[in-house]
């Protein structure tokens, strides 16, 4: 443990003109110093969200998107991450044009990933090699509970082994602005489909009818794959192309959104982070590192210190977290400098409570502060003024108290019926990463008064 006071005028608190008034004291005004102590927080753990909702409709409700997760990486400092979304095809009505009154002919079943190639923006990854894709039948689809209205990152589904159709491409602009970003699919499906819909069968009117027997669809990322992007669930659709004469034809089966579709995400940790979840933390000094990252749900768990005034006439005016994040970006992973990072309130027993806020109710965010003249010098501050001053006040022994978790954008949610908040944000849809090799940091402003 490394203590250290630094003795300046690092804050000005008013002009000699004016006075503070603080719980009955006047405070030094500016020729008066104040006293900064920092100290590592060395109860420093990194830990995992041990699931978090990742269907559409907990994503629309809570983040206003319908973001489903596809791809696989690899790299060497948390392991390899694998995303696979499921969804369900449902009826949209019958196609006027198609009967067989009229010599239609089928031609193609196809599903679009993107209808735009600027959608296809990377989470994290490879732009340059090959990217292969694989769509599958599922055998079964998922029953709703309505006592936990959502699916989790774990959750599976079984498909059938032949693939309807694969799909490969590359990441770089001129490919997806040149090529045709769709799977066929197997032609005994699509003329299957073709003649169900010339019959009107009653499933193209009644969602559910057609779930029944289209049970719904799964992409599977190739094992050699390099890239992770992210896929509107609102832009799938099966696509039945037929002609008449020299006129292209062709109806639409558009995914079931909501309950329907979410992705799962598979996670092979490094060896260093193996083991980990929210109930098996791993310190710091253990792992010589701290992480937060989306998808696979790290997020770094402190205990804060409890550092008292040594003198009488002192008190805390400012409180913050310091994380200094790792120079060299290996993986060449994105930082959540546009996401920020958020921190949660934890009991004693380690159970998320809630989102951090401020006095006045607004969340408590992370930022990143750079400095223009040593770009080495980079950190993200945290300030939980208000929070520590409070829980301080209430008394002595409150080590047990300060615990807080850090991690990507949320909020945690009771869903349903549960009783335990779920976490529900950023890590459902991010990839960004932000590790620490230095141990995370508490600094303390005091300032006397008389």
């Amino acid at each position: 443990m490394r203590i250290f006071f630094l003795l300046s005028f690092l804050f000005v608190l008013y002009s000699c003109n004016n006075d503070l008034n603080t719980i009955g004291d006047t405070m030094i005004p500016a020729e008066g110093y104040v006293e900064v102590v920092t100290q590592d927080i060395e109860e420093s753990y990194t830990i995992r969200l041990d699931s978090f909702p990742t269907s559409v409709n907990v994503l629309n409700s809570y983040l206003s998107t319908s973001q489903l997760t596809l791809g696989k990486i690899v790299d060497n400092t948390t392991g390899t991450t694998i995303a696979t979304p499921y969804f369900q095809i449902i009826g949209n009505g019958f196609d006027s044009r198609l009967n067989f009154d009229d010599n239609y002919t089928y031609d193609s079943l196809t599903l679009r990933i993107a209808a735009d190639y600027k959608t296809l923006t990377l989470l994290a990854g490879d732009t340059t090699s090959l990217q292969t894709f694989y769509l599958h039948r599922l055998k079964d689809y998922p029953r709703m509970d309505y006592d936990d209205p959502c699916i989790y990152d774990n959750a599976k589904l079984d498909y059938e082994e032949n693939a309807l159709g694969r799909l490969q491409l590359r990441f770089e602009k001129n490919y997806l602005e040149t090529s045709d970003l769709y799977f066929k699919l197997d032609d005994n499906l699509g003329r299957e489909l073709f003649h169900l819909m010339q019959g009107r069968d009653s499933m193209f009117i009644y969602p559910l009818d057609f779930i029944r027997y289209f049970n719904g669809l799964v992409i599977v990322p190739d094992k050699d794959n390099s890239a992770l992007l992210p896929i509107d669930a609102t832009s799938l659709a099966l696509k039945c192309h037929y002609h008449l004469g020299t006129s292209d034809y062709y109806f639409s089966l558009p995914a079931a959104g909501g309950y329907y579709a979410f992705t799962n995400i598979t996670h092979t940790p490094s060896e260093i982070l193996k083991g980990i979840s929210w109930f098996n933390p791993k310190p710091f000094n253990e792992t010589q590192m701290g992480v937060i990252q989306g998808l696979d749900g790290y997020m770094l768990k402190l205990q804060l210190p409890y550092l008292p005034p040594k003198e009488s006439f002192k008190t805390i005016i400012k409180a913050e977290i310091e994380l200094t994040p790792r120079l060299v970006n290996y993986e060449n992973i994105s930082e959540p400098t546009k996401s920020y990072i958020q921190v949660f309130t934890l009991d004693k027993y380690s159970k998320l409570t809630g989102a951090l806020s401020d006095y006045s109710g607004n969340p408590v965010y992370g930022y990143l502060q750079t400095n223009a003249f040593y770009p080495d010098q980079r950190r993200y501050v945290i300030d939980i003024t208000d929070y520590y001053i409070s829980m301080v006040n209430n008394g002595n022994n409150i080590d047990p108290q300060l615990n807080l978790a850090i991690g990507l954008q949320g909020t945690p949610r009771q869903i349903g019926v549960a009783e335990i908040p779920t976490m529900v944000g950023s890590v459902a849809t991010s990839f960004d990463r932000l590790i620490l090799d230095d141990i995370p940091v508490l600094k303390i402003y005091y300032a006397k008064y008389k």
